[in-house]
């Protein structure tokens, strides 16, 4: 049996091992929070829980709560940088497991914090009560994306059982923050986490994906006259009212026809990914009173952009523009809103990346995903990672990997099979041992 074949027995006898790994991190309710300077109740606790596991690997460990404030003064302006935020009982993780020498390193990373489950009656189970049934694994962040994490750490770990010395570094960084900026990575580069090659382990339904979308947040308020719904309106440009619902409806028609230009528009497309950018209309806010005119209406946005439109900044600068503009455009088509226009406010800016498809990382990877019968060809990330601040700022060229249907993300009922959970270890493992090489 050769050492590709003891790595893929090994792992595959460790299936439950993995399970369990999974079902341990799931059991944290690790919650990032809508005010990002309060902790989530099992954030710090998981992160110790990791830190242990790591330890025992003879790795040499490091938690710290960030300084969000001399970060966004260090970075503003940069990717990453959000106002606002602290970190106090929301510690980073990063932990270093020296190489015998003469090999590449690699990062593996991932982040810990999960979005909330929402309402309870939309779960079968305890979102933060792990189960193992129908072969697979039920909590929040199943996907996103604790069955990644599971499987970088077992990765190590089961080399270890193997008394397998890799020649290169392997550093393992979990972060907080990424659901709702990206922040920790910030933190986790600028702590100088870094290495020749990274795996991020997002659910990508085990695909290697080396580009992710940027991300911007933005809310468009328009503001109307708020009146008496049940009696006769004077005129517009009188007293009014001049009801936001119906502003509202003008703009969400405008937005369409916005994405309808992007189906087909070359900027807005890349080969790699399923669907084109999009504006993705996430949350309304409308009217005040049930027997009253709306007197305002607020419309959050979730846009998408690309690597290859990054503004100077390396952000989404350009496409901000770009919806101001056709923002600016709607309101001229209409009477009232051309007086008085609809304001565009930007809540959040996460950027994106791409790593070449030639990258010697890249192709390696590629084969190591071949040893463990995985499909090798590339696909998109359609959502927004973390892979630009390693790779960017960190020189760290990262690329996205990991177990799970992507669309379970963030929904009811969060499940990974464990066959993704043994599939994307052993990926891991061989492309350890590919990328990093074995001490002789």
């Amino acid at each position: 049996m050769n050492l590709t074949e003891q790595i893929s027995a090994h792992v595959e006898a460790s299936a439950e091992r993995i399970a369990n790994t999974l079902c341990d991190l799931l059991a944290f309710p690790s919650i990032v929070k809508v005010d990002p300077r309060e902790a989530g109740p099992g954030e710090r606790d998981c992160q110790l829980y990791l830190q242990q596991r790591l330890a025992s690997l003879g790795m040499e460990t490091d938690l710290w709560d960030p300084d969000g404030p001399a970060l966004y003064a260090k970075y503003q302006g940069r990717p990453g940088a959000n106002k606002g935020r602290t970190f106090e009982g929301r510690p980073n993780l990063g932990g270093t497991l020296t190489g015998a020498g003469g090999g590449k390193s690699l990062m593996l990373t991932g982040h810990i914090d999960v979005v909330p489950p929402g309402p309870p009656e939309h779960w079968l189970t305890d979102p933060f009560v792990p189960e193992i049934k129908n072969a697979a694994v039920y909590g929040r962040g199943a996907v996103d994306m604790k069955g990644g994490v599971a499987c970088m750490l077992m990765a190590v770990e089961l080399l270890q059982d193997l008394n397998i010395r890799l020649a290169g570094d392997v550093v393992f960084t979990t972060v907080v923050d990424e659901e709702i900026g990206g922040m920790g990575s910030l933190a986790m580069v600028d702590r100088r986490f870094r290495a020749d090659a990274g795996i991020m382990t997002e659910p990508t339904a085990n695909r290697i994906s080396p580009i992710c979308h940027g991300i911007l947040w933005g809310r468009i308020i328009l503001d109307g006259i708020g009146g008496h719904a049940e009696l006769t309106p004077n005129s517009w440009d009188s007293s009014g009212p001049v009801d936001a619902v119906t502003l509202c409806r003008q703009m969400l028609d405008g937005l369409d026809v916005l994405n309808r230009r992007w189906q087909t528009q070359p900027s807005k497309n890349h080969p790699l990914m399923e669907l084109p950018n999009q504006v993705i209309v996430t949350q309304l806010k409308v009217g005040e009173h049930p027997a009253s005119i709306a007197g305002r209406a607020e419309i959050v946005i979730d846009v998408q952009y690309l690597p290859a439109e990054k503004d100077e900044m390396g952000l989404g600068g350009n496409v901000k523009k770009e919806i101001e503009a056709h923002v600016a455009k709607v309101c001229a088509l209409d009477p009232y809103l051309a007086k008085h226009p609809a304001k565009v406010e930007w809540i959040l800016d996460a950027d994106c990346a791409e790593i070449a498809a030639e990258h010697p990382f890249v192709t390696t990877f590629q084969q190591g995903v071949t040893d463990a019968a995985l499909n090798p060809q590339l696909a998109g990330f359609g959502a927004h990672s973390d892979i630009g601040l390693p790779s960017t700022l960190g020189q760290t060229p990262t690329v996205n990997f990991g177990p799970g249907d992507p669309a379970m993300s963030h929904q009811p009922n969060e499940h990974v099979p464990i066959a993704d959970l043994v599939a994307c270890t052993k990926a891991i493992a061989l492309t350890l041992v590919r990328w990093c090489g074995v001490a002789s």
